[in-house]
Order: structure tokens, then C-alpha cells, then sequence
């Protein structure tokens, strides 16, 4: 049984690897194979450990998670150190809560790598508030506010922004040229359009990394009383508030459910609530990524073309979603009927 195991979880993490050394291979930019790079390295790294937990090799096993530790906290580190540099250089506020994820990152290296003693001491009200569940709670707090204000000043602006414009007419707008947004390495769309044979022009309020072709076509609203004022239908400055709330929120409340889980809540529920919950999100993040790319160009196959291979990275977070979903659901609540059946014969 417990080799099975170890082979499952080789066998899912060969399938991952294949699909990064693709991605590796089919990648351009040196940002994004630097980063597959190091997803890379950290599916070997759990490949081995299993193979050697599986040959019962126990210290080996141990050591390859110990690199799989170390790989997975330097590229956070770095990760957050180079968002704080480029949050801080944009005279952004946010880097205050990545300051928060350092710290916290910190803490929890020391005490791994450094052996600090852990207190096996029975929980009471003078150590319940220790340093490790204050920062922790602090975190998980800040991540679900930073995640209802994004949501809710994303709905505020969408609201407004569709009562100003109930009276705009629609059109198509065409792809022309590009400038880099904010001095950053994404890129400012612009697109002209035309009313009345005269030509006017519209930049897209947020930065991406993807380039369409030229004259692709997009929908927009425009102001009948003066044309130049105009807004893009579909992904908008506003609609990537919304996601980045709805991401951080998710992400929140997936702290605040592990810690419901340890604490024993769902003990008597029959189906695996946080299994279900992360089908739930995995669906939602592979929706949600095809829906934003929906929104920057006309029609499904156009965004296959301009995703390339990456649209199998949404389709595959759908797939695992819905596989989750069906399991946690059905196939998980029909094992602990079985279970508590041979318990009572």
C-alpha cells in the first residue's frame, strides 16, 4: 500500500515534469525559463525523494526533501525580493505586505534549518499566542483584507465605470502598436478606431506580457457626444482588480480552512472538504485564466493561437478541478461508507 502510494505520486510528478521541460524548451523569454528552471529542478528533486521512500531508503529520501526545502525558500526569497524592488520602485504600498511574507518566510527557515526546539508543551492561554501563530494569523488576516479591498474598489470602479458609459456605443477597435506600461517589462496595448471617417486611438489601462497581431480586433464603447472618450469591453484595469481580490481571498481562505482541518472541524463531515474546496479553486483559476485572455481578443481559437502552448496549463487546471470535485464529492464519501460498513460487520 504504501509503495502504491510513493508510485502514484511519481507517476503525477513525471506527467509535471514533462509539461515544464516542454514549456522549457518551447520559452522564449529568460524570465519565464528561469522560472520553469526552477520548477524543474523541484520536480526532480520530489521525484528522487519518492523513488527513495518507496526503496524504503528513509535518510536519502529525507535529504532530497531537504534540497527540495532549501530550492523552494531561495526562489521565494528571491521571488519576494524582486516584487518588493518593483513593487518600492513604483511608489506601491504593497510591498509592506511582502515585507510580512519575508518575515515570515524567515521565521519558518530558522526554525526548520536551525533546529530550534520546539515546545511540546500543552496548549494554554500564555503560550497560545506565540511569535509563529501571531505572524501567522497577522499573515492570513492581511492577505484576506488586501484581497476584499481589491475586490471591492474592482466592483466599486466596474459599477461606476458602466453607469458612466450606459450611453456609449459600441465598436470594434484594431490593433496597431505598443509601449512598455509604466516602465516595466509588460507592455501598454494601443488600438485606433474610427468614427465618422476620422481616427482615434485607445491604450489599454493595464500591462501584459503577450503581443497580439496586427488588426486584431477588440470590442469598445465610445462617447457619442465626443468620440475620443473611450473604454475596452472584456479584460480591463478593473476586471484584474476583481481577479487579483478573488485570488487573494481564495488563497486566504484556504489558511483558514488547514487550520480548521487541524483543529479536527471537519472530523464528522463524510466528504473532504478541503479537497473539495481546492477542486473548487482549481476550476475557478482555469476559468478565470481563459475568461481574462477572452477578454483581449475575439474568439476562443484566437486565444489558443496567442497562448501557444500555455492553454493547456487553464485546461489542465480545469481538468484537475473537475476530477477533484467528482472525487471528493462521491468516490471519497462512497469509501467512508465502506468503511463504516466493514466496521459494523
Amino acid at each position: 500500500m504504501k509503495n502504491a502510494i510513493f508510485t502514484s505520486k511519481i507517476i503525477r510528478a513525471i506527467f509535471l515534469l514533462t509539461i515544464l521541460i516542454f514549456s522549457f524548451i518551447n520559452t522564449e523569454q529568460i524570465y519565464f525559463k528561469l522560472l520553469i528552471l526552477t520548477f524543474l529542478l523541484l520536480t526532480i528533486c520530489n521525484i528522487i525523494k519518492n523513488i527513495f521512500y518507496a526503496l524504503d531508503k528513509i535518510n536519502i529520501g529525507n535529504f532530497f526533501h531537504k534540497i527540495y526545502s532549501i530550492i523552494f525558500i531561495v526562489f521565494a526569497i528571491i521571488f519576494l525580493l524582486i516584487w518588493f524592488y518593483i513593487e518600492f520602485s513604483s511608489f506601491q504600498y504593497f510591498y509592506l505586505i511582502i515585507i510580512i511574507f519575508l518575515i515570515f518566510i524567515g521565521y519558518m527557515a530558522r526554525k526548520y534549518y536551525l533546529k530550534v526546539k520546539k515546545d511540546n508543551q500543552p496548549i494554554t492561554i500564555k503560550n497560545k499566542f506565540s511569535f509563529k501563530i501571531i505572524v501567522s494569523s497577522f499573515l492570513v488576516i492581511t492577505v484576506l483584507l488586501v484581497g476584499i479591498i481589491c475586490l471591492f474598489l474592482g466592483i466599486k470602479d466596474t459599477y461606476s465605470t458602466n453607469k458612466k458609459t450606459k450611453n456609449y456605443i459600441i465598436t470594434d477597435a484594431y490593433y496597431s502598436n505598443y509601449e512598455l506600461y509604466e516602465n516595466s517589462t509588460t507592455y501598454r496595448l494601443i488600438y485606433f478606431y474610427k468614427v465618422n471617417d476620422t481616427k482615434y486611438t485607445i491604450k489599454t489601462d493595464y500591462g501584459t506580457g503577450s503581443i497580439p497581431n496586427f488588426y486584431d480586433k477588440r470590442q469598445i464603447k465610445y462617447n457619442p457626444d465626443n468620440p475620443s472618450e473611450a473604454i475596452f469591453l472584456g479584460t480591463n484595469k478593473n476586471s484584474l482588480l476583481i481577479c487579483f481580490g478573488a485570488f487573494f481571498i481564495l488563497g486566504g481562505m484556504t489558511f483558514v480552512l488547514v487550520f480548521l482541518y487541524v483543529l479536527g472541524v471537519f472530523n464528522q463531515v463524510k466528504i473532504n472538504v478541503l479537497g473539495l474546496y481546492v477542486g473548487i479553486v482549481s476550476l475557478i483559476i482555469g476559468i478565470g485564466i481563459i475568461c481574462i485572455q477572452l477578454g483581449e481578443v475575439a474568439s476562443l481559437i484566437r486565444v489558443i493561437e496567442q497562448m501557444k502552448f500555455w492553454f493547456f496549463i487553464p485546461i489542465l487546471f480545469i481538468i484537475v478541478g473537475i476530477f477533484q470535485i467528482i472525487k471528493c464529492l462521491f468516490f471519497e464519501r462512497l469509501d467512508l461508507n465502506n468503511k463504516s460498513q466493514e466496521k459494523l460487520n
